[in-house]
């Protein structure tokens, strides 16, 4: 009875953190945007507009040579949409879920909620700023406001959680085994964000305030985890 009520404590105080960080982490991860939002008003938005523009210019996908690279583009930054990020989150979840173990217990419940909070935290800030998209030729149907990018925060703060979880599991195989998912992990959420820019469907800082605002996620909840340890 005794061992039953402890074990019941220990997962009560679990969902207490997981409740805490879940608040913490979206908190800091929306104040981020506001403050990027904050410097680019007080930058000016004709200076803004400028820096966005002569970003665009280097990537968007305008000249024949560069149109032949829209099938890979394409590919790239529909790993970032919402169907198939939901299909990611949902797989890795039950692989963690069903080896039973208190530590990727943790891990498919961490997938889950960034997968969530990503996507419900974009909605209210686009809903925030109204940011209308680029006024360049899009190169794929979009819906929706512009800023901060969605693809850009799902790539860091859910792709991203889920190589620093790969990170975690193999950080016992030393540098290398450290260093392959870390090196993954920035081509991949690179690529995403820059598939943005390059169809057209983004502004520059559309992609950095998503980056920032999941990569603030990622950091409160690597320290969130420990908590479990």
């Amino acid at each position: 009875m005794l061992r039953h009520s402890q074990h019941l404590s220990l997962k009560q105080s679990h969902i207490v953190i997981l409740l805490k960080y879940i608040l913490v982490a979206s908190s800091l991860s929306a104040f981020i945007v506001l403050l990027l939002a904050g410097l680019g008003a007080w930058l000016g938005l004709d200076r803004l507009i400028q820096l966005d523009r002569h970003i665009q210019d280097m990537f968007y996908l305008h000249s024949q040579s560069r149109q032949s690279l829209l099938p890979y583009t394409s590919f790239i930054t529909a790993l970032g949409s919402f169907k198939i990020s939901a299909f990611v989150a949902i797989g890795m979840a039950l692989l963690c879920f069903v080896q039973r173990r208190p530590t990727t217990t943790l891990y498919g419940y961490v997938i889950c909620i960034s997968f969530a909070m990503m996507w419900i935290l974009n909605t209210l800030l686009k809903e925030i700023f109204r940011r209308s998209r680029p006024e360049l030729d899009h190169l794929l149907v979009v819906h929706g406001y512009s800023f901060p990018s969605g693809h850009a925060m799902i790539s860091m703060g859910f792709y991203g959680m889920l190589f620093v979880i790969w990170t975690m599991e193999w950080k016992k195989r030393g540098i290398l085994g450290r260093w392959i998912p870390v090196s993954c992990s920035i081509l991949f959420i690179l690529l995403i964000g820059l598939s943005r820019i390059m169809l057209g469907v983004h502004y520059p800082t559309d992609v950095l305030a998503g980056f920032s605002s999941g990569f603030v996620w990622i950091l409160c909840w690597i320290q969130g985890m420990k908590h479990f340890r």
